[in-house]
């Protein structure tokens, strides 16, 4: 078995590539981010750096990984983001970092690493699965140079990546009999570091809940894990292979199933977006 988790050096992912490294002792899994952990605790575990804010970087990774012609990944995981108040913050590449982290890089990473999944491989987006509201997108500015908000930008990351779970999943029937599942889940409250991009006056704050009411790492990693496993299971049986589930591993319930034209709409927004990102030269 072999696994990617990306934002695996710390926080939830790490919680999960420890998890299936611990539990699957003959697979190798690639722990990447931008910083090695202090502390890789399994010998089946190993670091390759990543800027996953930059689209220039992830296809230069995923290049890199399929042209090594190594073993077809089994499983790919993407927990990467980031908690801030700032405002609209772009990357040299053009992309409000915050949006490049939650989303667009995160189906960069799927397509560019579709060729190397196996025919049954499981994808997971770490986000939010549940609080997307379709109603409220842009379609004019899906990547809101013009009209940024906080609000905004969230909501649009949540809702795209729900329409590209299912997106993938249209065209892998379009295309043969691949069983591949995508998942996109809620990772809820955790005690991460995830805090330290706040403003100093919030960190208090986020870090106290966190201790309080969020579970661990580890225990969402179980969690999530445990769900992905449970509905990859149902899906089979019912044909289904795009899931959403919440904190506790459980299906979330009343998903909306978007048009054809609204997946295909997203997902020319966003290879036109990406594509440009990742051929433009570097500032």
């Amino acid at each position: 078995m072999t696994a990617i988790v990306v934002g695996g050096t710390n926080g939830i992912g790490y919680g999960m590539a420890c998890r299936v490294a611990a539990e699957v002792k003959s697979s190798t899994v690639i722990i990447s981010g931008r910083t090695k952990p202090k502390n890789i605790p399994h010998a089946n575990m190993e670091f390759r750096p990543l800027d996953a804010t930059s689209m220039r970087q992830i296809k230069q990774y995923t290049d890199t990984f399929k042209a090594a012609q190594e073993q077809k990944l089994d499983l790919l995981i993407m927990t990467q983001g980031i908690m801030t108040t700032a405002g609209r913050t772009e990357t040299p590449e053009g992309i409000d970092r915050r949006m490049a982290l939650h989303y667009y890089g995160k189906q960069l990473l799927i397509r560019e690493l579709l060729p190397v999944l196996k025919e049954d491989a499981k994808v997971i987006i770490v986000f939010d699965s549940i609080n997307g509201n379709p109603t409220k997108l842009d379609w004019d500015d899906l990547d809101l140079k013009k009209h940024f908000s906080l609000a905004r930008a969230a909501n649009h990351c949540m809702v795209m990546n729900d329409a590209m779970v299912q997106y993938w999943v249209a065209e892998q029937k379009k295309q043969g009999t691949a069983k591949r599942h995508f998942i996109h889940a809620w990772p809820g409250l955790v005690n991460t570091s995830l805090a330290r991009e706040l403003p100093w006056y919030l960190r208090p704050l986020m870090n106290g809940l966190g201790s309080v009411v969020g579970v661990s790492p580890d225990t969402c990693a179980e969690r999530l894990l445990n769900g992905v496993t449970q509905q990859v299971t149902t899906g089979d049986q019912e044909g289904r292979f795009w899931s959403y589930i919440n904190h506790k591993g459980q299906p979330v319930a009343k998903k909306a199933v978007l048009p054809e034209e609204q997946l295909n709409k997203v997902a020319e927004h966003t290879w036109r977006l990406v594509d440009r990102a990742s051929e433009s030269t570097p500032a």
